[in-house]
């Protein structure tokens, strides 16, 4: 009995490591940097909504790198401003996000995609 115990819990702590990653609904813009820093996006889904939010004190923006030819996700943000972004279908796969900003991306304000 007590090894079937064991077993449960191990199998336990294996399967919750296993759970899919949180969507990220909403991303926030700093000054100088995205929150969060990991954003999980649903893939192949047309319209996702992603609000983009900028607290920060300069416009930023929403460029991701990687992505094939014919699709393009860049989005600016004044500061003090909440935009609803809807994506395109994106392929799964991982991706780097940036602010294009002169000097954004060099002071930190980058991000990493996942899209699953």
């Amino acid at each position: 009995m007590r090894t079937l115990r064991v077993l449960l819990a191990i199998v336990a702590v294996a399967g919750a490591g296993c759970q899919a990653p949180v969507t990220t609904n909403e991303l926030v813009m700093d000054d100088f940097a995205y929150r969060p820093t990991t954003i999980n996006l649903p893939a192949d889904t047309e319209g996702f909504e992603l609000t983009l939010t900028n607290t920060g004190t300069v416009p930023h923006d929403f460029t991701v790198d990687g992505l094939p030819d014919d699709i393009l996700v860049h989005l600016a943000v004044f500061e003090d401003a909440s935009v609803p972004y809807r994506l395109p279908a994106l392929p799964a796969g991982e991706y780097d996000v940036y602010c294009a900003l002169e000097g954004h991306r060099e002071a930190g304000m980058e991000a990493r995609l996942r899209v699953r």
